[in-house]
């Protein structure tokens, strides 16, 4: 049996809500909360932490794009944009936002289950590569204090570049310690330094 999803839908059109709510709870997901505007699904996004949200993409107050910024900024989620319209200012207004798909309305029941394993798809993707980018920020600036702290070093001890980084490697691991760790205490011990030399 398919896994029972949370599900939020935005849509000011109540017909349109109903009938989602029906077709999403005959495909076995659960409906938490049902919303007429964009700042309402914003506030219940919030309070029910949905695992899927549909945004209608023209709704009052805000806009199926504007909640979905907000909603991603807040906790990210697959988010699938619905709408009436499928001309390309439109659609480029969805291109725009945090969404992993569009389905144009009325939504074919057929369509539903295929849109909503798309959208997680393209989800844990967009989070692998986001998860990647934080990774590779950090290491450059883990990298960016090991060179500073190589810098001080052959500043205050006279080293070469290669002695200096030798020197961080082999304490590193005779402390049994990461280098940045180490790097961060050289850069500590600094004014220190900088008075023996």
């Amino acid at each position: 049996m398919a896994e029972t999803l949370r599900v939020l839908i935005a849509d000011d059109e109540t017909l349109h809500n109903l009938a989602l709510t029906s077709q999403l709870e005959t495909l076995g997901h659960e409906v938490v909360a049902t919303a007429s505007n964009g700042k309402e699904a914003v506030d219940l996004a919030r309070q029910t932490q949905p695992d899927v949200v549909f945004l209608d993409i023209r709704m009052p107050q805000m806009s199926g794009p504007e909640a979905a910024h907000l909603i991603a900024q807040d906790r990210p989620v697959p988010i699938i944009i619905l709408s009436a319209y499928s001309d390309a200012r439109t659609v480029d207004e969805a291109v725009k936002a945090p969404v992993f798909h569009y389905l144009v309305k009325p939504v074919d029941p057929n369509d539903l289950g295929p849109a909503i394993g798309v959208a997680r798809a393209r989800f844990e993707e967009w989070l692998d590569a986001r998860r990647q980018r934080d990774m590779l920020e950090l290491k450059l600036e883990e990298r960016k204090i090991v060179e500073r702290a190589k810098g001080l070093l052959m500043e205050s001890r006279g080293l070469s570049e290669r002695d200096a980084y030798r020197f961080l490697q082999k304490t590193s691991q005779d402390k049994n310690t990461h280098m940045v760790d180490l790097a961060k205490k050289i850069l500590l011990a600094a004014p220190l330094l900088q008075r023996e030399s």
